[in-house]
């Protein structure tokens, strides 16, 4: 990949030249043939919903268990939320979002903590009509088919990780409503996407491919061996099911009594192992909602999840294994 230098003067321009062949190169890996970078997860994710001919009004599915940077997107994009309660398995499945399907416009299919979504089950729930965007913030390969576009971020603790920035991707051309600074004047029919990814920014990519290849080919090779002695210390870890192995940016572990949730969460030997809890209440108390969204109730609507799952840093796990198991036996 070449990157072209910045001007003598000094003046940045956003020369798309620069990032096409970078977004190209890039959209492989997200099994697409065309992408854009932009400069931020949350502006690629309001750029994918504005491809996908997001109207004001629109009622966008968004499951619980994500960052609230995707309700941002919908509101900013001058959609509705509708935040769909899945507490029992942590991510978007088609037994929770069936009873809501009547009305919808889009649906956004998150990767959470790594983990696969089943988007190919999504669309057969769906049909083919209603657009679906695949969220891979938190993940790294495991796109699958069924989606319509594909986004991610790249900012600090994401997998693809280069300190900032966000690109989506899709099988055309995505880049056409991204905003490139030049000397005149530029009309638009309509306001103008975020700024794209700057072309300082190219490089670091390479690094944070490489980096993030690694991380994930570690860890489906070892992180069966970490499940199988969770399990073997009482713990319930997340089952892995369907056909793409997780990429493990958190290995998620079942508490089913308050009392276990406490005492993983609050071991001495919790911050080393970089165990978090999902946030309570999720994105169904969020402020930014106010009266612009709607909460549907999943399946197993009484279900805390913020008691409900432990987060475990696999990394940290591997790395300390008597640590480990000191924290999974309460000693």
């Amino acid at each position: 990949m070449q990157v072209i230098a910045l001007p003598a003067d000094g003046q940045w321009r956003a020369r798309e030249a620069d990032r096409l062949p970078c977004s190209s190169w890039l959209a492989q890996f997200y099994g697409r043939r065309h992408g854009a970078l932009l400069g931020s997860g949350t502006a690629a994710l309001e750029l994918a919903l504005r491809q996908s001919g997001v109207a004001a009004g629109w009622r966008v599915a968004v499951p619980a268990a994500t960052c609230h940077q995707v309700v941002a997107a919908v509101l900013n994009a001058g959609a509705v939320p509708v935040i769909i309660e899945n507490a029992a398995e942590l991510l978007l499945s088609p037994a929770a979002l069936a009873p809501h399907i009547n009305g919808l416009d889009a649906v956004i299919a998150v990767h959470q903590y790594g983990l696969p979504c089943d988007i190919p089950a999504l669309r057969r729930l769906l049909g083919e009509r209603l657009p679906i965007i695949e969220d891979s913030a938190g993940a790294w390969d495991l796109s699958g088919p069924g989606a319509s576009l594909v986004v991610t971020s790249m900012g600090h603790g994401k997998p693809l990780d280069i300190g900032g920035g966000g690109a989506l991707f899709g099988d055309s051309p995505v880049d056409g409503e991204i905003d490139v600074w030049s000397p005149g004047q530029r009309s638009r029919p309509r306001p103008a996407s975020s700024a794209p990814l700057s072309i300082q920014a190219l490089p670091a990519l390479i690094t944070a491919v490489a980096a993030v290849q690694a991380r994930t080919h570690r860890l489906r090779q070892q992180v069966p061996e970490l499940l199988a002695r969770l399990r073997g210390y009482g713990l319930e870890p997340w089952a892995v099911e369907g056909t793409l192995a997780p990429s493990w940016q958190f290995v998620p572990i079942r508490t089913r009594e308050r009392t276990l949730f406490e005492r993983l969460r609050y071991s001495p030997h919790a911050e080393a192992l970089g165990v978090c809890a999902p946030a309570r209440g999720a994105l169904r108390d969020l402020p930014m909602l106010g009266r612009h969204g709607e909460v549907a109730q999943g399946p197993e609507p009484t279900l805390d999840l913020h008691h409900s799952w432990i987060l475990l840093d696999p990394l940290a796990a591997l790395d300390h294994p008597r640590r480990l198991a000191a924290w999974a036996g309460g000693h």
